[in-house]
């Protein structure tokens, strides 16, 4: 079982290698000597945000020690070493990213309401949501993200309670599910080894997922790691613009022309 996908933007990385960079600076510069050692044993909170543009593209990524916005969230870094820093920022950095992947995904649909409540439960016990590897494969990020969205649907059940609205949810959803048929087609049709890229799988987070849902996590690799985006969908999971939509025919067959 799996649902559209999701994404990193390809500058993310960099980014958080950069201001992990900063932070590391900046605490050190916040102490004296003799604490720093003592204080670099704990855990920190500092504070971090996700930058995008009018259009809701993503822009920057910034950090900081004290709260200035009220975008920003937090961020705990154990400040170590960098590597210690790096790996902890990137982890609340990536959490950040899939928690609002998630609210997005719900304004498009309830993916998952047309599980039973023994299936979406069992998705919960497979599909971790915490982020917790340095090394973020795509696969990883796709049972990540499928953790949270199961969690978000059992929510959804138990503040709503109602079955009309389930009903309506699951009709709701049918386009999403559409697209994932599109993007399984998709999968199929291309003549290439999808599964030997490397990192796809590589803390074998996807193991136990069943054979159709890691094809399409390699596919998703593929694209992701390779062409660094998928062909269908942005890093969202959202369909680019005026992809997946049906041509508009006249009763003869011929395609109708897109501008009146």
């Amino acid at each position: 079982m799996h649902v559209l996908p999701v994404g990193l933007p390809a500058l993310l990385p960099g980014m958080v290698a950069l201001e992990a960079a900063r932070l590391k600076l900046q605490l050190n510069a916040s102490v004296s000597d003799q604490l720093r050692h003592a204080l670099s044993q704990n855990e920190v909170t500092c504070f971090a945000r996700l930058h995008f543009d009018a259009r809701g593209t993503f822009k920057s990524l910034s950090t900081s020690l004290e709260r200035s916005h009220p975008e920003e969230f937090e961020v705990t870094v154990r400040w170590y070493s960098f590597a210690s820093l790096h790996y902890s920022l990137e982890e609340d950095v990536t959490q950040e990213w899939l928690r609002r992947a998630v609210a997005r995904r719900l304004k498009w649909g309830r993916e998952l309401a047309h599980l039973d409540d023994d299936a979406l439960e069992a998705l919960k016990t497979r599909c971790r949501p915490r982020i917790g590897s340095p090394n973020l494969s795509t696969s990883h990020l796709q049972e990540a993200f499928l953790g949270l969205l199961a969690n978000a649907e059992m929510e959804e059940r138990e503040s709503a309670g109602s079955k009309h609205q389930r009903m309506q949810a699951i009709k709701q959803a049918e386009p999403l599910r559409e697209l994932l048929c599109a993007e399984r087609a998709h999968a199929e049709s291309e003549d290439v080894a999808h599964s030997e890229i490397y990192g796809d799988d590589h803390y074998h987070t996807a193991t136990n997922a069943p054979e159709e849902t890691r094809a399409i996590y390699n596919y998703r690799a593929y694209h992701a790691e390779l062409r660094e985006g998928f062909p269908l969908f942005n890093i969202w999971g959202e369909p680019w613009p005026k992809r997946g939509r049906r041509k508009r025919e006249a009763p003869d067959g011929e395609e109708v022309s897109k501008t009146q």
